[in-house]
């Protein structure tokens, strides 16, 4: 059994907390373990909540079952997922998966969101982990695309260098981990 207050005292979300604050917040926690491999938030989901792992790892997975999934990242004790979806209530992005067994402590939206009014430097640490993350995701994408891609105004073709021209789906699909498909967009269906 995890003692909550002294876990969330660990959690740079948490860390700059009082320890009344700290106390409150870990009696609106609960404690939960997941089993290897158990699916912990699946993306589409609507789910608001924040989980922050005691012990165990879990990986972050972007079309989980599918054929074009892709492993995002690994998190372990002391980290914390789902933050997201606690800021802009929309669906989850992607979806977490226990490695082995984890155990989580788990705060709700509404709790959280209460806390957040009460002590505002949860609110700046949240933007500082969304930064590091936006920052990660850019390094990702230049990494797969590169830092400018010459496109050219006429014909929609990307340059791979001084004379190879190649269509933008061709180009996506050389250059990135994307499986594309084809459809009409509602403009052109109503041509």
């Amino acid at each position: 059994m995890v003692d909550k207050r002294d876990f969330l005292a660990g959690i740079p979300l948490f860390s700059k907390m009082e320890n009344e604050d700290l106390g409150r917040l870990a009696e609106r926690a609960s404690e939960v373990t997941y089993p290897r491999k158990e699916m912990i938030i699946t993306e589409g989901d609507v789910d608001g909540r924040l989980f922050m792992i005691a012990s165990g790892t879990v990986e972050v997975i972007k079309n989980a079952g599918k054929e074009n999934e892709q492993w995002i990242r690994a998190l372990g004790a002391y980290e914390y997922f789902g933050e997201m979806a606690l800021l802009d209530d929309m669906v989850r992005s992607a979806s977490v998966r226990a490695v082995d067994e984890t155990v989580t402590v788990v705060l709700d939206r509404l709790d959280l969101h209460a806390e957040i009014k009460r002590n505002p430097t949860i609110a700046m640490e949240l933007m500082r982990m969304l930064s590091r993350r936006v920052r990660a995701n850019e390094k990702r994408l230049i990494q797969a695309v590169g830092a400018f891609l010459p496109i050219c105004v006429k014909c929609s073709k990307v340059s791979e260098g001084k004379e190879s021209w190649v269509s933008l789906d061709e180009y996506i699909e050389d250059h990135t981990e994307a499986a594309l498909s084809n459809t009409i967009c509602p403009q052109c269906s109503a041509r």
